[in-house]
């Protein structure tokens, strides 16, 4: 593969998570904005996140079949199997609803770990991806060990989180944007 192709690839990996980590922000955003919101309007909320963000996995996964990651269709599925989980029961409590946003972080969290680890070689911006990747995992865990934290806490918690995964999301792809160092990391 040439170089020019390598970098256009990157370039349009690198607009893909410019576009997860703008998403996410508004996400982050829109939840403190509206911190006595009910739970089923944060369990919409969060059901579209999770939809959106793993449909633009998917996407991204499907631009360039013959260099692409696993790990990038498995963290848009599970993105979509929450945000479907989600919508099919809205009256969840908020403990239950902090145990599915908790599990959705920490695999996701995991997912995006083991793809920085593959990029190390081929992308800049690894070390900002895998800070992604442990930022995501560690609020999910953080979530899971107390669910019950109170509907408030959660929605700040959540909001907080959102904001950073965004912001080291948008790092990440204007990394990207900027060409790898390397061989492909899209090889599986």
């Amino acid at each position: 593969m040439s170089e020019a192709v390598g970098r256009k690839m990157f370039k349009h990996s690198g607009t893909a998570l410019l576009f997860r980590g703008v998403l996410a922000v508004l996400f982050g955003l829109l939840v403190a904005a509206l911190p006595v919101a009910t739970v089923f309007a944060l369990i919409f909320v969060f059901a579209i996140f999770a939809i959106t963000d793993g449909l633009t996995n998917i996407a991204h996964y499907f631009y360039d079949p013959s260099r692409h990651s696993r790990w990038t269709m498995v963290g848009g599925f599970i993105s979509i199997a929450a945000g479907i989980v989600a919508l099919a029961w809205p009256g969840m409590t908020a403990a239950a609803l902090g145990v599915l946003i908790g599990l959705w972080a920490l695999v996701l969290g995991l997912s995006e770990i083991v793809l920085a680890f593959a990029a190390r070689n081929s992308v800049n911006g690894w070390p900002v991806w895998l800070l992604t990747g442990v930022v995501t995992a560690l609020f999910g865990l953080l979530v899971l060990v107390n669910p019950g934290l109170g509907f408030l806490g959660m929605v700040g918690m959540l909001a907080a989180f959102a904001v950073v995964a965004g912001l080291l999301l948008i790092v990440c792809g204007f990394k990207m944007r900027r060409g790898s160092t390397g061989p492909l990391i899209y090889a599986h």
